[in-house]
């Protein structure tokens, strides 16, 4: 490989490979990317502090699939992807809109990109989507009930859902942790899962957010089969097979392209509290 490639795109090739084959070993690693033992060691350490990987004896191993990583961790994973998400979901709103917001730091890219959207009505589960959209005067921000989980600053419990069961809305844009034809929408835990089944209901059209890494796998929990969304908006890399199935059932997919590598934004967090425990 090229010794020259960006330090972003060997974490994410390295994440690949442990991904793939399970484990990894340091050696093997500088070797294959033309580069030092010490420098393998600070990208091993940096993965393992967003949780991508866990250190082992002489390299690395793959963190458990079903892990459910903190908001700090996942600002880091898949940044280009998901601000690329973001802004083309954001096409999809009308002025005027009323829609509902998920949890998550993709809905959060996609929130930051809604401030050039006029007079739309937001409901939201998400401490951070509230704290992007409020200072917008032209956008009324409305917050669900519910106990804010710090593990992803989303609204969970009965509260939360009983919010969203009384309302209707044009658009609900869900985040979603495994997506496959299969399994359908699935989640790694129950805490939000009744909210997210909430806003499906409460919506005439929901559009799923979900970067090409979330398919052809399933977590704990299923919240809704593929088909109770119209639309998706993910990104290259998807399964052939599983983009042409999903287009096979009606689901408009739609692949938004990433700003080239030397251009690439940072998703920053939107209020200091998510920076704790960052390395």
């Amino acid at each position: 490989m090229a010794h020259s490639m960006l330090p972003d795109d060997r974490l994410q090739v390295i994440a690949e490979l442990v991904r793939e084959h399970g484990s990894v070993r340091g050696s093997e690693l500088a070797e294959l990317l033309g580069v030092t033992d010490e420098t393998i060691r600070r990208d091993l350490a940096r993965l393992a502090s967003r949780g991508v990987v866990r250190r082992a004896h002489g390299g690395a191993i793959a963190a458990p699939a079903g892990d459910e990583t903190t908001t700090a961790v996942r600002l880091h994973e898949h940044a280009a992807e998901k601000i690329a998400i973001g802004e083309r979901a954001a096409m999809l709103v009308s002025p005027g809109t009323t829609i509902i917001l998920d949890s998550g730091t993709t809905t959060l890219c996609m929130a930051r990109a809604l401030r050039r959207v006029r007079g739309l009505v937001v409901v939201t589960s998400a401490v951070t989507n509230a704290i992007e959209l409020v200072g917008n005067p032209d956008t009324t921000v409305v917050m669900t009930g519910g106990v804010i989980r710090p593990i992803t600053f989303g609204a969970s419990g009965a509260l939360a859902a009983a919010t969203l069961h009384e309302l209707h809305v044009d658009q609900a844009f869900i985040a979603m942790h495994s997506v496959s034809v299969k399994g359908g929408l699935t989640y790694p835990s129950f805490e939000e899962v009744d909210a997210k089944r909430a806003m499906i209901d409460a919506a005439a059209e929901v559009i799923l957010l979900a970067d090409h890494s979330k398919f052809g796998r399933e977590a704990l929990v299923r919240v809704a089969p593929i088909t109770a969304v119209q639309r998706i908006v993910t990104t290259p890399g998807i399964d052939p097979a599983e983009a042409s199935a999903i287009r096979e059932l009606g689901i408009d997919l739609i692949i938004a392209l990433p700003a080239a590598a030397g251009s690439r934004g940072e998703l920053a967090a939107p209020a200091p509290a998510l920076a704790v425990g960052e390395g």
